[in-house]
């Protein structure tokens, strides 16, 4: 960005969220760009399994706000005294469980991709079977941190109310943020990803078990 002539334009991001990330618009028109610049190889980016996984980083950010919104509720419920309320007490309870979930899945993960290779992303030139059970894996741990995330906000909501969600109140802008970080393209089709996967193994088992049947009645 110091080498080359750019344009930015900061005024288009009015989110509702997100705010602090001063998103802009860059405008590289006119930019010629040397072989030295490149990095990697063309289509590098989209190569699997590490493309799908790179989901894992974002959702353990996702995760981390949520563990936020977790601290900032139950500061709230401390300075306003309500901490010995059985309704409060059983919506923290179900905030924790939920980040928990999310923790164990993100371990999980981390694990699977760390065995598969322990750098992340591999060596290209490296073949390995598990790529594809690992990017469905991935597309799991996304959709259960999105859940989780939610029950959290939505508990959280109704621990603060419409005082606790008003500035300068830390989890008026946890929410605000985390809501925005949540809406990754292509949710859906990761979710249908899991599903057809899940199929198809039962598909694989039902043909092995009618095999199985058959070789029997030969015999």
């Amino acid at each position: 960005m110091e080498q080359v002539k750019t344009r930015l334009d900061s005024s288009w991001w009015t989110a509702t969220g997100m705010r602090g990330s001063v998103s802009s618009k860059v405008d590289f028109s006119g930019v010629v760009l040397d072989d030295a610049w490149f990095i990697g190889n063309p289509n590098d980016y989209h190569r699997e399994p590490w493309l799908t996984l790179g989901v894992i980083r974002f959702a353990a950010v996702q995760l981390g706000g949520a563990e936020g919104l977790v601290e900032s509720t139950r500061s709230f419920l401390r300075k306003l005294a309500r901490t010995s309320d059985p309704y409060q007490i059983a919506r923290l309870g179900q905030m924790t469980l939920a980040v928990e979930n999310g923790r164990l899945w993100l371990e999980s993960a981390a694990a699977k991709a760390q065995a598969f290779a322990p750098i992340f992303g591999g060596d290209p030139a490296a073949t390995k079977n598990g790529a594809p059970e690992l990017t469905v894996y991935a597309n799991m741990v996304r959709t259960a941190i999105e859940q989780a995330a939610m029950d959290v906000m939505k508990n959280a909501e109704r621990c603060v109310g419409s005082r606790g969600l008003l500035p300068p109140e830390p989890a008026e802008r946890i929410i605000r943020d985390l809501r925005l970080y949540l809406r990754q393209p292509c949710f859906d089709a990761a979710l249908a990803a899991v599903g057809t996967y899940t199929l198809g193994k039962e598909s694989e088992i039902g043909n092995q078990k009618s095999e199985i049947r058959s070789q029997e009645s030969e015999r």
